[in-house]
């Protein structure tokens, strides 16, 4: 007959059985040695033995994981490394006789720790220590710093930083950055890629620079609508210099700086663009003078011949009335991308890995032909040749992609053409985390020169992220820009010499009596001077 304390050692085994996963010989061995070390005193002595090691002044030796050490290593690089984030740049921050290098320091600081849209100068000098509000609103708003300059130079940095990481693609797209008020250099009811619709906003075209999955953006334009142009009082009241004052299109602004990367020694192996650089062929043939290679998405509705063409002014016919042909014309008809796709068989496809994302390979049917397009407007007298590339996705919800490129269809694999076709979507990674993380849409001012200086120093900070992404690479390959914003606000906070949580209430103070002031401006009489 089973006791009732053999029944409550059974069930003391049964327990510790399935939390560790032992078998009950085990256990019993495991209990019965703890019973015999407390009835020795083996336990009692092992506690006075610590006691009196712990009275001997020494460290404690703390193990760190590997993972502790790789984050340990990363503080440690932010720290040396964010310091230099404008030192490296600091021959542009001359303003006259006077460096702007401390005010251009804080802004950066404020961009990493303010509040994700709300990176306004308000608030940015509640979290970065030492900052004024009025000077630091003129750095940014009108102090003449060379922010061109600056741009160029970090082109050249994030062109040498990219090479070891294969083939780098320069990247050109649009961005619309929503605003209120018509006073802002630029600012009209225009189609805005962030809200799908047209709205009012200003729009910008970048360029970044892509290597594998490591991108940044290198350099901007403003694009000033046709009625700013008409409106020189306007553009001086936006502060837009006169040379500034002149109408050019989106490809027309792409391939100025363009053209300014070559000039200044920026290193790249292609261009891609959507199909709002690729569909014309303003932009390409743009490309093509300058020797550039180029792979640029197209609309489905592009018109393309399977052979060479010829193109002639047709001869009139004898005896028959009218005018005389006097426009080119092509002997054999075109044909639409989409119309070729669709009539091609699943033989024509191959099927292709272009690059690891987080949800697995981005896998697609590649096909890639040679074939002739036509610029008809221009009334050229012959075709050109190019390399049409299709990406068919596996998954039947998403759309075909089309693209042509000038690199002839024998000089490249399909995979080449694959990968390179894809490498556009950097740039839009680019936006998100300069948008989410870095302020790029959050400013708050409305000269060109604002506009300007603002954006510099958001691509400065970009490219600083960068710099850390590619040292940590084989550390931390998982690092975000996210990641290290957080660690570079908690490193700017812990940099403060008082509490920030005790300061609150006397900004929230502050900021109340500014917002009053501005109300107020409205409600008082307009005095005669």
């Amino acid at each position: 007959m089973k006791t009732k304390a053999s029944i409550k050692s059974n069930a003391f085994i049964s327990n510790f059985q399935t939390h560790l996963g032992l078998n009950k010989s085990r256990i019993k061995c495991f209990i019965s040695s703890i019973r015999t070390n407390i009835f020795s005193g083996r336990i009692k002595n092992q506690l006075e033995e610590k006691q009196k090691s712990s009275l001997l002044h020494k460290e404690p030796v703390v193990r760190y994981s590997k993972g502790q050490r790789r984050i340990q290593n990363l503080e440690s690089s932010i720290k040396c490394g964010f310091k230099s984030i404008i030192s490296t740049y600091k021959p542009f921050f001359r303003a006259g006789q006077k460096t702007q290098q401390d005010k251009a320091q804080q802004y950066i600081e404020g961009i990493f720790c303010a509040e994700r849209g709300k990176r306004n100068i308000e608030r940015m000098v509640e979290e970065v220590s030492g900052s004024e509000y009025e000077s630091l609103q003129h750095f940014i708003s009108n102090s003449p710093w060379d922010s061109e300059g600056l741009m160029l130079e970090l082109a050249k940095n994030v062109s040498r930083k990219l090479q070891p990481y294969g083939k780098i693609g320069c990247t050109v797209d649009e961005k619309a950055h929503l605003k209120k008020g018509t006073k802002s250099g630029g600012v009209a009811r225009q189609y805005a890629g962030t809200a799908g619709k047209v709205d009012n906003c200003q729009v910008a075209v970048y360029l970044s620079l892509t290597a594998g999955k490591y991108s940044s953006l290198t350099n901007f334009r403003l694009f000033l609508p046709q009625q700013w142009i008409d409106d020189p009082r306007r553009c001086q009241k936006a502060g837009i210099p006169k040379h500034k004052m002149v109408f050019k299109t989106k490809p027309q602004l792409g391939l100025d700086m363009i053209r300014e990367h070559l000039d200044h020694g920026v290193q790249f192996d292609y261009v891609n663009g959507d199909g709002l650089y690729g569909n014309g062929f303003e932009f390409s043939k743009g490309l093509q003078s300058l020797s550039v290679n180029y792979v640029l998405d197209i609309h489905r509705d592009q018109q393309i011949y399977m052979q060479e063409p010829v193109i002639s002014v047709p001869i009139a016919e004898e005896g028959k009335g009218g005018r005389k042909p006097s426009l080119p014309k092509s002997d054999i008809l075109p044909i639409t991308v989409e119309h070729y796709a669709n009539f091609l068989p699943k033989s024509q496809f191959k099927e292709i890995r272009i690059r690891p994302t987080t949800k697995g390979w981005l896998t697609a049917l590649i096909h890639v032909a040679m074939v002739w397009v036509w610029d008809k407007q221009s009334g050229d007298g012959c075709a050109i040749k190019q390399t049409l590339v299709i990406r068919k996705p596996l998954d039947k919800k998403d759309k075909m992609k089309y693209s042509l490129s000038n690199i002839p269809v024998n000089e490249q694999s399909v995979e080449e053409f694959a990968f390179m076709q894809a490498q556009r979507f950097w740039i839009e990674r680019c936006f998100r985390d300069d948008s989410h993380d870095l302020g790029m849409s959050d400013y708050q001012v409305r000269t060109y020169k604002g506009f300007l200086n603002h954006m510099t120093l958001t691509c400065v900070a970009l490219e600083w992220v960068l710099t850390e992404r590619l040292e940590n690479a084989d550390a931390i390959p998982l690092l975000s820009v996210n990641d290290i914003r957080i660690l570079i606000a908690s490193e700017i906070r812990s940099r403060f010499d008082y509490d920030c949580d005790e300061k609150r209430g006397e900004q929230l103070e502050k900021r109340h009596k500014q917002r009053q002031k501005d109300i107020n401006r409205y409600y008082e009489p307009n005095l005669p001077k």
